[in-house]
Protein backbone atom coordinates (compact mmCIF):
# COMPACT_ATOMS: atom_id res chain seq x y z
CA UNK A 1 0.00 0.00 0.00
CA UNK A 2 1.59 3.40 -0.82
CA UNK A 3 2.01 5.52 2.10
CA UNK A 4 2.20 9.84 1.41
CA UNK A 5 5.59 11.26 1.12
CA UNK A 6 5.30 14.84 0.33
CA UNK A 7 3.47 17.84 -1.09
CA UNK A 8 4.79 20.60 -3.04
CA UNK A 9 2.44 23.56 -2.04
CA UNK A 10 3.86 25.31 -4.70
CA UNK A 11 2.73 23.07 -7.55
CA UNK A 12 0.40 21.22 -5.98
CA UNK A 13 1.90 18.12 -6.56
CA UNK A 14 1.56 15.08 -4.05
CA UNK A 15 4.13 12.39 -4.03
CA UNK A 16 3.60 8.86 -2.55
CA UNK A 17 5.89 5.84 -2.23
CA UNK A 18 5.00 1.95 -2.56
CA UNK A 19 8.03 -0.21 -0.93
CA UNK A 20 7.26 -3.87 -1.48
CA UNK A 21 9.34 -5.98 0.38
CA UNK A 22 8.71 -9.12 -1.06
CA UNK A 23 10.34 -8.22 -5.06
CA UNK A 24 12.77 -5.51 -3.61
CA UNK A 25 10.82 -2.38 -5.51
CA UNK A 26 10.11 1.19 -4.88
CA UNK A 27 7.21 2.51 -6.77
CA UNK A 28 7.37 6.47 -6.57
CA UNK A 29 3.87 7.67 -7.63
CA UNK A 30 2.85 11.79 -8.57
CA UNK A 31 -0.54 13.04 -8.07
CA UNK A 32 -2.30 16.42 -8.64
CA UNK A 33 -5.50 18.00 -8.85
CA UNK A 34 -5.20 19.44 -12.38
CA UNK A 35 -9.17 20.80 -12.30
CA UNK A 36 -8.15 24.05 -11.90
CA UNK A 37 -5.89 24.49 -14.37
CA UNK A 38 -8.52 22.94 -16.88
CA UNK A 39 -10.82 25.36 -16.47
CA UNK A 40 -7.91 28.07 -16.68
CA UNK A 41 -7.18 26.26 -20.19
CA UNK A 42 -11.17 25.95 -21.19
CA UNK A 43 -11.93 29.91 -20.70
CA UNK A 44 -8.97 31.00 -22.34
CA UNK A 45 -9.46 28.68 -25.38
CA UNK A 46 -13.51 29.65 -25.30
CA UNK A 47 -12.15 33.68 -25.11
CA UNK A 48 -9.88 33.26 -27.84
CA UNK A 49 -7.34 34.64 -24.89
CA UNK A 50 -4.24 33.34 -26.03
CA UNK A 51 -4.42 34.06 -29.61
CA UNK A 52 -3.86 37.50 -30.18
CA UNK A 53 -0.16 37.09 -30.75
CA UNK A 54 0.27 34.42 -32.76
CA UNK A 55 1.48 36.95 -35.76
CA UNK A 56 3.76 38.25 -33.84
CA UNK A 57 5.81 34.83 -32.63
CA UNK A 58 3.72 34.80 -29.46
CA UNK A 59 1.54 31.77 -28.29
CA UNK A 60 0.39 30.40 -25.38
CA UNK A 61 -0.33 26.99 -26.94
CA UNK A 62 -1.05 25.06 -23.66
CA UNK A 63 -0.52 25.07 -19.94
CA UNK A 64 1.16 21.56 -18.72
CA UNK A 65 1.27 20.48 -15.33
CA UNK A 66 3.99 18.50 -13.60
CA UNK A 67 2.52 15.13 -13.71
CA UNK A 68 1.70 15.63 -17.37
CA UNK A 69 5.48 16.51 -18.12
CA UNK A 70 6.48 13.42 -15.82
CA UNK A 71 3.70 11.78 -18.10
CA UNK A 72 5.78 12.48 -21.35
CA UNK A 73 9.04 11.82 -19.93
CA UNK A 74 8.66 8.79 -18.49
CA UNK A 75 5.71 7.10 -20.66
CA UNK A 76 6.47 8.68 -24.19
CA UNK A 77 10.22 9.31 -23.87
CA UNK A 78 9.74 13.01 -24.80
CA UNK A 79 11.26 15.91 -22.92
CA UNK A 80 9.23 19.22 -23.85
CA UNK A 81 12.43 21.19 -22.60
CA UNK A 82 14.77 19.88 -25.19
CA UNK A 83 13.88 21.24 -28.68
CA UNK A 84 13.90 18.33 -31.10
CA UNK A 85 11.46 16.70 -28.65
CA UNK A 86 8.69 19.58 -29.15
CA UNK A 87 7.13 18.09 -33.02
CA UNK A 88 6.72 14.85 -30.98
CA UNK A 89 4.90 16.28 -27.78
CA UNK A 90 2.91 18.97 -30.22
CA UNK A 91 1.46 15.79 -31.39
CA UNK A 92 1.03 13.53 -27.90
CA UNK A 93 -0.49 16.91 -26.50
CA UNK A 94 -3.27 17.49 -29.62
CA UNK A 95 -4.20 13.86 -29.51
CA UNK A 96 -4.16 12.71 -25.71
CA UNK A 97 -4.25 16.36 -23.61
CA UNK A 98 -6.38 18.35 -25.77
CA UNK A 99 -8.28 19.52 -22.38
CA UNK A 100 -4.40 21.29 -21.50
CA UNK A 101 -4.71 23.77 -24.80
CA UNK A 102 -5.22 27.14 -24.33
CA UNK A 103 -6.74 28.18 -27.97
CA UNK A 104 -8.84 26.07 -30.87
CA UNK A 105 -5.69 26.15 -33.19
CA UNK A 106 -3.71 23.32 -33.75
CA UNK A 107 0.49 23.83 -33.83
CA UNK A 108 3.19 21.77 -35.21
CA UNK A 109 6.75 21.88 -35.88
CA UNK A 110 8.56 21.00 -39.29
CA UNK A 111 11.94 19.33 -38.79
Amino acid sequence: MASFAEYNPLTGVEQWVDATADDHRLQVQYKQDVEPLLEVCKAERNDGLTDYGIKQDLWLYARIPPTVILKLRFEHGVDIFKRDHLKRAFEIINRDYPALKCTEKRHTLKQ
